[in-house]
């Protein structure tokens, strides 16, 4: 009758699938999957993409010798697979998707939940799942986590139900891994993605099932070619339980594989970001006494006042350290070899070498750019999820291994298979520690690298205030030699004005006495020779006539002239003040403007 009562049970909470995780057989704190089922009711739209709605499942079913592969793109469909009048298959894997980390997962909501109600998953993974979902930046801080839910007791365990071959005793237990996979087409090609996976195993007919979560179907291939190529997996066909434990347990190796194989690149990759703006910083010859250059010191200040987006891959092109210390080297001793003239013909796009062998001054001040300190920012801050990342994994592998450990000293794994379990475990757990020795070598070498970035980021602020004080004390020289020659010209044009003045009087002394005798002189008044009187005089109106017509218009024409002139001066000169954003009084303005 129990039998009975606990398949009645379980058909009705399939019929009541949208009520999960409140339809579970066992029992769970209200207050837990109230708030669980209020996140999953909250997050619809965000969590699941049902336009691209594709389950896949991979399983081996009893007398086949094969997996065999089924796509499941609808609720109606994924209900008939799973409500078939046949129990499980011995391995079934659930591959749940999405187009990356932070997308929606390939599944409506209705299939999920559909998924986990005749799983009987418990709702503690949903956790887990709800790191996945359309999100604009990563949540949860690099978690990775582990828990379990054994039903091995005879009072613990879940419910028998002989019609699809579960016996209620299994091993159960979820866990969220993080490692870092590469993504050439973003800013940063490396990102943190994250694996959620459910796993139980019947201990007495040896049924496995994995409900695996990821961003893209990195692992769905793996698991697909290793069922298929090793033979550890392949062996699950045979349908021992020992044998199918042994598989379970060889599946964990590729989760915890994928999550230390990356690192190692992911390291080199961080190195060669910052070996370039680090040797820059500490091999450049800072010592030297810069001397103004004043266009290149407005390229360099201009340049530098702007805040670039660093490249699409980060990368800072650079000098090699051997070809730096060579040229330092030949600074110092006077060496002329042909390998420090190679090396100085290499380091030409960042050295100018005068016909002295002098370095260029200047490149003190234009190696060094803002950019480069955001680099170093931004890799310290990869570096430090890196460190966290790694730690969390660490952590849950030893919990895993630990988990494990006691299942093999449990009492509730009874009969001959207990031995067989124990010594698979063993191995399991040796290649666990192998894995764990690896992330912890990797955990060290990042450590180092984040001291390398504390040191280089104080060195290279302290170059950039270095840098800051040589721009300020060019300008400051460029300043001082500007008053000096100011200082002349004004003493020069105090001098040329006393000549001036000098000029200026005598010109006003002679020049009306100068009109006059030319006046005079023009014909317009006439004297007769042979007269002795100053009032015998005759004025010929026709010649005055002709001395103003072209006279006057002369002086017009000369006035619209100087006037024009004076217009367009005034025009440049308030271009000049839009262009470079300051006035700059054009000559005619100083000279020519009233008053």
């Amino acid at each position: 009758m129990a039998e009975i009562d606990s398949c009645d049970r379980f058909w009705q909470a399939n019929r009541d699938f949208e009520k999960y995780p409140f339809n579970m057989l066992r029992s769970v704190p209200k207050d837990t999957l109230a708030f669980r089922n209020h996140y999953l009711v909250e997050h619809d739209q965000t969590l699941f993409d049902r336009e691209k709605a594709q389950i896949l499942l991979w399983e081996l079913w009893p007398g086949y010798q094969k997996f065999q592969k089924s796509k499941i793109e609808s609720s109606k469909i994924l209900q008939d697979h799973l409500l078939r009048n046949e129990k499980d298959p011995k391995t079934r894997h659930i591959f749940l998707e999405s187009d990356h980390s932070r997308a929606g997962l390939n599944c409506s909501s209705a299939m999920f939940k559909m998924l986990l109600t005749f799983q009987q998953v418990e709702p503690s993974f949903l956790d887990y799942c709800f790191t996945f979902g359309e999100q604009d930046e990563p949540s949860d801080a690099c978690l990775s986590h582990f828990q379990y839910d054994d039903a091995l007791a005879v009072q613990d365990r879940h419910p028998f139900l002989a019609p699809l071959g579960r016996s209620g005793r299994a091993m159960r237990h979820s866990f969220l891994l993080r490692s870092v996979e590469r993504d050439d087409e973003a800013t940063w090609p490396w990102s943190i993605r994250q694996v959620a996976v459910y796993h139980s195993f019947d201990v007495v007919n040896g049924r496995t099932v994995w409900i695996t979560v990821k961003g893209n179907d990195v692992i769905q291939k793996r698991i697909v070619d290793d069922t298929e190529n090793l033979p550890v997996l392949r062996a699950a066909v045979d349908g021992s339980v020992t044998a199918l434990f042994e598989a379970a347990l060889a599946t964990h190796l590729i989760y915890f594989r994928w999550c230390e194989e990356n690192w190692r690149w992911f390291v080199r990759d961080v190195e060669d970001h910052i070996r370039g703006i680090l040797v820059k910083a500490k091999t450049l010859p800072v010592d030297q006494q810069p001397h103004c250059i004043p266009s290149r010191i407005n390229s360099d200040v201009a340049s530098s006042s702007r805040w670039h987006r660093p490249s699409a891959s980060f990368q800072v092109t650079s000098e090699k350290p051997g070809f730096l210390q060579s040229f330092m080297q030949h600074r110092r001793f006077g060496q002329t070899t042909s390998s420090s003239h190679i090396q100085q013909q290499r380091l030409g796009n960042n050295f100018s070498v005068a016909s002295k062998g002098k370095p260029d001054d200047m490149h003190a001040l234009e190696v060094f750019k803002y950019q480069d300190l955001q680099v170093l920012n931004i890799v310290n801050e990869k570096v430090e999820e890196g460190i966290l990342t790694i730690t969390l994994s660490i952590r849950v592998l030893a919990d895993i291994c630990i988990y494990y450990e006691r299942l093999a000293d449990s009492e509730d794994i009874g009969g001959a298979t207990k031995g067989e379990f124990k010594e698979a475990i063993s191995k399991f757990v040796l290649k666990v520690h192998l894995i764990t020795a690896s992330l912890a070598t990797r955990k060290t070498q990042l450590e180092s690298l984040r001291n390398k970035l504390a040191e280089g980021k104080t060195l290279f602020e302290s170059l950039l205030q270095f840098r800051s004080l040589q721009v300020s004390r060019i300008f400051a020289e460029q300043g001082h030699r500007s008053a000096v020659i100011m200082e002349k010209i004004a003493i020069k044009t105090e001098q040329e004005t006393v000549s001036m003045h000098i000029i200026t009087f005598v010109a006003l002394l002679f020049l009306p006495p100068t009109f006059v005798a030319t006046f005079f002189q023009s014909g317009i008044l006439e004297w007769e020779p042979s007269s002795t009187s100053i009032e015998q005089w005759l004025f010929r109106a026709d010649a005055f006539k002709l001395f103003v017509a072209i006279s006057i218009p002369l002086t017009v024409v000369i006035l619209i002239g100087w006037w024009v002139l004076n217009y367009y001066g005034r025009s440049r000169s308030r271009m000049k003040f839009f262009e470079d954003g300051c006035f700059v009084p054009a000559a005619s303005d100083a000279v020519m403007s009233p008053v």
